[in-house]
């Protein structure tokens, strides 16, 4: 008897063989799911720093010569991965406590990065960043620092690319930004941005788009709105360095007629990532909302960022910013000396880190954070602050 169970010795050379073609049977029906297995990746990491900081708004007035503090911020994050879907997530809490005037403050931050390939030629992406500070200076973006208050501020992006043809695609994009002052009397201000890109790839080097944006903003009740036209240009100069350029009109309609206008909408991007070096440059005018002091602003911005390492151990970094925001959709624009109706400022920056182990590093860092002006008051404000710090960097997981 060759099949079945079977009796005596044919029967037990019988029950080796169907088992061996079992677990073959299994390693084959198993070999996909276990590719496509989800992995989860927890994260920690707790930066304990200690620093002097002369920003007299933190101090509420204490040590007008700036005070030593203690800062500690732990970050606890969750990644998921599988084969065709990224998440990564976290939740960080900075808490600092000054010497000089015995002050506590405790600030929050949360967000996530999502990326699934939906198929081979779609691809959905978002991200979200959720930010209750009391130092408006640690935000994202320049030109919100303008109050001693604390302040919330949200920013969400959703996007999902479509390959049309091997060389062309379509993109739809959704980005939403909140802010508010948390103050009596200060209500909060959005931004709704929906637009579509369209990309070509002419050559292995040299993609060309164009982009139609709308933007929404809404603060205290009154709604103005943008539309958008631009051409862009991306250019791989190298195998790690990107240029993208975009310009075009926009046209600004204000709920009140008499305001309306046009401006111009420019930007240029200069992008490096290397094995030891990453550079980013941008700079560029553009119509921007959610400032938590009106509906729309003009914006005039410039940023550059650098990191280097030299060994494994040790490397530097450094990053420089500079705004001008005023009334749109142009007024100010060329009063450059002017810091009654235009809101403007810089930060500089940079720092060294050692790595004393996989998970432990040390790092040092000088900061200067300047801003001048209020776009929406008629009063100048000065706010400046000079940060020194010493970071111990763990990682445990």
């Amino acid at each position: 008897m060759k099949t079945g169970v079977g009796v005596g010795m044919d029967g037990r050379a019988t029950v080796r063989g169907n088992w061996k073609r079992a677990v073959i049977a299994g390693c084959l029906i198993a070999a996909p799911a276990a590719q496509a297995a989800t992995i989860l990746e927890p994260r920690l990491r707790i930066t304990a720093e200690e620093r002097f900081d002369n920003d007299l708004r933190l101090g509420a007035g204490a040590g007008a010569g700036g005070q030593f503090m203690t800062k500690l911020s732990p970050r606890l994050g969750l990644d998921v991965k599988n084969e065709q879907l990224t998440l990564d997530t976290f939740y960080a809490t900075d808490l600092l406590a000054r010497h000089g005037s015995g002050k506590v403050t405790l600030d929050h931050r949360a967000g996530f990065g999502f990326r699934d390939v939906l198929s081979r030629r779609l691809r959905l992406d978002a991200s979200a960043r959720v930010f209750r500070v009391t130092d408006p200076t640690s935000l994202p973006r320049d030109g919100l620092a303008r109050s001693t208050s604390p302040t919330f501020y949200t920013q969400a992006k959703v996007g999902l690319t479509g390959r049309v043809t091997e060389r062309m695609d379509v993109r739809g994009n959704y980005s939403f930004e909140a802010t508010r002052i948390i103050e009596p009397g200060r209500e909060a201000g959005y931004a709704h941005t929906p637009s579509v890109e369209l990309w070509y790839r002419s050559t292995r080097r040299l993609s060309l788009g164009a982009e139609y944006r709308y933007q929404g903003f809404l603060y205290a009740g009154d709604y103005s709105q943008a539309h958008g036209a631009s051409a862009a240009l991306r250019y791989r100069l190298s195998r790690p360095t990107t240029l993208t350029l975009k310009g075009g009109p926009v046209r600004y309609l204000p709920s009140e007629a008499s305001r309306g206008g046009w401006m111009p909408r420019v930007s240029l991007e200069l992008m490096r990532e290397g094995e030891r070096s990453e550079v980013g440059f941008a700079i560029g005018h553009d119509l921007v909302g959610a400032s938590g002091f009106s509906g729309a602003v003009w914006a005039d911005y410039a940023s550059l960022m650098a990191a280097h390492r030299f060994t494994a151990k040790l490397s530097a970094f450094g990053a420089a910013s500079f705004f001008r925001n005023g009334r749109a959709p142009g007024e100010y624009y060329t009063e450059w000396r002017n810091t009654t109706n235009v809101s403007q400022g810089y930060a500089v920056g940079g720092g060294v880190e050692y790595r004393l182990s996989r998970k432990l590093a040390l790092q040092g860092a000088v900061d200067r954070i300047a801003q001048v002006g209020a776009a929406d008051t008629a009063v100048a404000g000065d706010l400046t602050r000079n940060v020194f710090a010493l970071r111990l960097v763990m990682t445990p997981w």
